[in-house]
């Protein structure tokens, strides 16, 4: 195995690494939480100081005249180059809860004959609130039925064969939050379709860190973060996908922005064509703004270096892990195959949050916990680097050998 320095030296991501921000203060902190919230372009403070000292100080009203009013189907638009998407077909809106329950709720009024909207135990945990209510809100004879994807050896068949005639419509995580497992886009749009169900996507973990081709993969609907492999920034709005052909999902939260002449203020003004008809209020201005360095570095990078790096981390990750943690009680639970897997890497430890905790604040590594047992440690590959992989193992053995499970065992923060 080549040295994690030979590997830096060769890796022609390395460059992006220096256009993001690295705290002055903690010039050794490894961040590993990529999944959760990505890194700041540096880009961003330029952007800012536009759209706030600029935009907004000085020419006030005038800018939803001078770029405002675009903003969320332009970045929506560079967006969707990420995701093989025609233009206009992705648009910026509310946070990723309010554009899953829309778009649910519209496809399930679109489909009243169904009698069940299939998803999976590893699921977003809110993915599944929503989806419930959803169906509720659609009005229609529907049941969520959740498929324990946790104990099958085979999740595909698991889920497939839950999907049937009665299936309105088929919601999933792209790449679970847990476990990093990731779904055959193909393979599960094509079961849907043989039932005259939709399906609709989720890809906040996925997106900005695998291939994604809705085009090609048949992908019907979808939405989406923007602050995590996007590197949007905390609470960064959200993206919904509508394939252009889908024209009888109708927004369920109307609301002015969505409609055809929003400044007409006619309560009667009829839908937007295209995915614009999703929009329900004010466009998020300043926070939409600050997605774009991230995504236009991933566009200059292409995805296929992007992801061919993901999986090199990944697998080396995995490979030290097994080599070098094993007998300290840790175990990979995440797929082994990186063609079901996303970014990250979820590793088990029966003390799994002490060893996060001391990690943190005793070895200026980031990774994340996920209840009870879980440790998840995310490679965004624009900045990640090998020697991070490798640094991380050595942090992780000095805190088991060194007593930081101990010190930190009782200690519960209040974002994991």
């Amino acid at each position: 195995m080549k040295s994690a320095t030979e590997l830096d030296a060769a890796d022609p991501l390395a460059p992006f690494r220096d256009l993001f921000v690295h705290s002055s203060a903690e010039s050794d902190l490894i961040y590993l939480d990529g999944n959760s919230l990505g890194r700041q372009p540096a880009a961003v403070s330029e952007i800012l100081q536009r759209v706030v000292h600029q935009e907004w100080a000085e020419r006030l009203i005038r800018g939803w005249n001078e770029g405002w009013l675009d903003i969320s189907r332009s970045v929506g638009d560079l967006i969707g180059q990420l995701l093989g998407a025609q233009p206009g077909e992705v648009i910026l809106a509310e946070n990723t809860s309010a554009c899953l329950y829309k778009v649910a709720t519209a496809a399930l009024r679109a489909r009243p004959e169904g009698k069940k909207l299939v998803t999976d135990s590893e699921n977003f945990p809110s993915d599944i609130q929503i989806l419930e209510s959803a169906c509720v809100s659609a009005g229609a004879n529907c049941r969520v039925e959740v498929v324990d994807t946790t104990i099958s050896p085979d999740p595909m068949t698991s889920l497939l064969s839950a999907i049937d005639d009665s299936t309105a419509l088929v919601s999933l995580s792209h790449v679970s939050y847990k476990l990093g497992w990731r779904w055959n886009l193909e393979e599960v749009n094509k079961a849907a379709e043989r039932c005259d169900a939709l399906v609709l996507w989720d890809f906040s973990h996925s997106v900005g860190a695998v291939p994604i081709n809705v085009a090609a993969t048949g992908v019907n609907l979808a939405v989406g973060c923007t602050y995590k492999y996007l590197n949007g920034g905390p609470g960064a709005p959200a993206f919904i996908y509508v394939r252009s052909d889908q024209t009888q999902l109708a927004n369920p939260v109307a609301g002015w922005f969505g409609s055809t002449a929003p400044f007409s203020f006619d309560p009667s003004s009829p839908p937007a064509p295209g995915v614009e008809r999703f929009l329900t209020g004010t466009p998020h201005v300043v926070s939409a703004a600050l997605i774009e360095p991230g995504v236009a570095m991933l566009l200059e990078a292409g995805m296929d270096r992007v992801y061919e790096k993901s999986v090199a981390l990944s697998e080396r990750f995995i490979h030290l892990c097994d080599e070098r943690l094993a007998d300290a009680g840790f175990e990979v639970r995440s797929p082994r195959n990186p063609d079901q897997r996303g970014s990250h890497v979820a590793l088990f430890h029966p003390y799994a949050q002490a060893v996060g905790l001391a990690l943190i604040h005793e070895q200026s590594v980031i990774p994340d916990f996920r209840p009870p047992d879980l440790l998840r440690f995310g490679f965004a590959p624009m900045y990640t680097s090998f020697t991070d992989i490798d640094n991380t193992v050595d942090h992780i053995i000095e805190v088991v050998e060194n007593g930081g499970v101990d010190r930190w065992r009782d200690e519960t923060p209040l974002v994991p």
